[in-house]
């Protein structure tokens, strides 16, 4: 039997995965700050986890290569707050980082060895969309999945003549508890009224009948199955479409597109852009849903 060790399992796209991975035949150690509160389930064993802590990654990958090898690694932890780069104290930022970059490289860097002597393991990284693209008043966490991308791809490169295949998953706007975890730290009246509003807007329209975190696990583990040959796998249509759709514009192309001042006409030229309507509700999601339903 494989064993898969994943991170940020309490909720989520980490209890999803975790799942996925067990009912396809896995042993899985299921990362958690609070173990208790993962169910313990067929294949699924809970271990106390919390990748900010050297010491804590240490005991848990020391925990689970008693049990036997690591054959992949996912990488879920991962906290968000939104906000001008003006207006974000940078001790939030920092702590941010902590968790979605450096405590993916404690557990890089924990794992490693053992993959590297046996030349055999994946690693999954999930980043986001948020580490393909940049909106306003979302700099900082994007800046924290862009780092986690960039060292991903590096690490596709430094590890595959030694047998370790690296995989990059880039949900986007999934219904999971992150957003009632997500903070904005702006003040009342702060000047950045436009690029804030329209962050919002975006990620409520794509809420509405939303992709779930299922499909993230299932895209997870088949990234895994195919031995990351893509690298980057964007995850839900928004995500898709959006990823595909700045891949061919310059930087600044995008810029233009983003500063458009009257709301009309932004929502229009990103319509125009992206070939669908992003800002209105319902979901690419929902409405993919009602078709497929309606034929």
């Amino acid at each position: 039997m494989q064993t898969a060790l994943i991170t940020g399992t309490s909720t989520g796209i980490g209890l999803e995965t975790a799942l996925h991975f067990a009912r396809n035949g896995y042993r899985v150690f299921a990362g958690a700050r609070k173990p208790e509160v993962v169910e313990r389930l067929a294949n699924i064993i809970p271990v106390k986890l919390d990748v900010d802590q050297d010491a804590s990654v240490r005991e848990c990958v020391a925990e689970v290569l008693r049990a036997g090898a690591i054959d992949v690694l996912v990488n879920n932890a991962g906290v968000g707050i939104a906000g001008a780069i003006e207006m974000v104290p940078l001790d939030r930022a920092r702590a941010m980082f902590e968790t979605n970059f450096w405590g993916a490289v404690r557990m890089m860097q924990a794992v490693l060895p053992s993959m590297r002597e046996r030349r055999s393991g994946t690693i999954v990284n999930v980043t986001s969309l948020m580490g393909h693209i940049t909106l306003p008043c979302h700099g900082f966490y994007a800046a924290s999945k862009y780092a986690l991308s960039a060292v991903s791809e590096t690490l596709a490169i430094e590890a595959r003549t030694l047998g370790i295949k690296v995989a990059i998953i880039e949900p986007g706007v999934i219904l999971t508890p992150i957003w009632s975890k997500a903070e904005a730290l702006m003040p009342e009246n702060h000047p950045y009224q436009q690029g804030m509003g329209r962050l919002w807007r975006l990620f409520n329209a794509q809420l509405e009948g939303g992709t779930l975190p299922d499909v993230v696990a299932r895209a997870i583990y088949n990234a895994v199955q195919e031995g990351g040959t893509k690298l980057r796998y964007p995850v839900g249509l928004d995500a898709e479409t959006v990823a595909a759709v700045r891949d061919r514009m310059t930087a600044g192309e995008w810029a233009s597109l983003m500063i458009e001042e009257d709301e009309d006409k932004f929502v229009a030229k990103a319509e125009a852009a992206f070939g669908v309507d992003l800002y209105n509700p319902p979901s690419l999601n929902a409405r993919s849903n009602k078709g497929t339903n309606a034929a």
